[in-house]
């Protein structure tokens, strides 16, 4: 499957987490920019791999930003 875009993955996560894309930037906080709690995160977490879009849960520990997330899937 071809890699997405940070612009898709940034509308997914915006979509999943309720919140203005323009707010969904790499260095944005899901937790304190975001808003979003722990069930917020698994959820969205689960759609992301829905879309074939997976975050190895070894290093989602290692996940605070947006910016975190993408690099992680990025780099797989």
């Amino acid at each position: 499957m071809p890699k997405i875009t940070f612009e898709e993955f940034r509308r997914i996560i915006a979509e999943e987490l309720d919140v203005d894309e323009n707010l969904v930037v790499p260095e944005a906080s899901f937790v304190e920019d975001l808003m979003a709690d722990s069930i917020q995160l698994v959820e969205m977490m689960l759609r992301l791999e829905e879309m074939g879009i997976e975050i190895p849960m070894e290093k989602a520990w290692q996940v605070r930003t947006v910016g975190d997330a993408y690099r992680l899937y990025t780099e797989r």
